[in-house]
């Protein structure tokens, strides 16, 4: 390793730990929640939108920092954009994993290396809510969550709604929606998304750079 990747690996480091020690009170308040009050997450909530409003770089550390401590596991190595609220902590976040500016993400699992792009909502299955005896919407059934899985270097396009798995490698083009799973490799468009094609190309460069320079930004 040579002596500026070791300054430049020492540096972020450190700037993590900083994070995590600044964002302690807040995961902090998170943990006592969980433990305390397991079916509650107004805490965690409250603190998912503060933390989502630090701006820049700093803030997206801040975030990471926050939410390695407060998510189910969230990895060193990943990217969190301005805006992105997490609505539940039963996420798992991997390495490399990309999330841009304005993200809903629920209950969920984020394998190593997929791509979200910005404004996409990632919601906890398609069951939780039913209607009532009276006609009207009851509130969520929490029992009722699934954890979405979006698979290893898949790509999630803008504005896309995700309801069901997606396997890795696929794509779900901009303002899909995706009520039912994806299969590795295929690209899906529309709503309800349906299969376009079989995916025979990896993911098309300019969006391969994109995330590539964002992630090697906080690396």
């Amino acid at each position: 390793m040579s002596a500026a990747a070791f300054v430049h690996r020492a540096l972020k480091v450190t700037l993590d730990a900083v994070a995590i020690a600044l964002m302690s009170p807040l995961s902090g308040c998170c943990a006592l929640e969980r433990r305390f009050a397991p079916s509650s997450e107004r805490v965690f909530n409250t603190c998912a939108q503060t933390v989502a409003l630090f701006p820049g770089l700093p803030g997206m550390i801040l975030r990471r920092g926050f939410y390695r401590l407060a998510l189910n596991s969230c990895a060193r190595d990943c990217f969190i954009g301005f805006g992105v609220i997490f609505t539940h902590r039963a996420v798992a976040v991997e390495r490399n994993v990309y999330i841009g500016p304005y993200t809903l993400i629920a209950s969920s699992r984020l394998r190593e290396g997929c791509l979200i792009g910005s404004r996409v909502s990632i919601l906890s299955g398609g069951a939780l809510h039913a209607l009532g005896p009276d006609g009207h919407w009851l509130p969520a059934d929490m029992t009722k969550m699934v954890q979405v899985e979006i698979g290893a270097g898949a790509w999630i396009g803008e504005g896309a709604i995700i309801i069901a798995n997606i396997g890795p490698g696929a794509m779900a083009a901009a303002g899909s929606v995706v009520p039912v799973p994806v299969p590795a490799g295929v690209l899906v468009g529309g709503n309800p998304a349906r299969m376009i094609r079989k995916l025979e190309r990896p993911m098309p460069r300019v969006e391969s750079e994109a995330r590539d320079a964002a992630l090697a930004s906080v690396r």
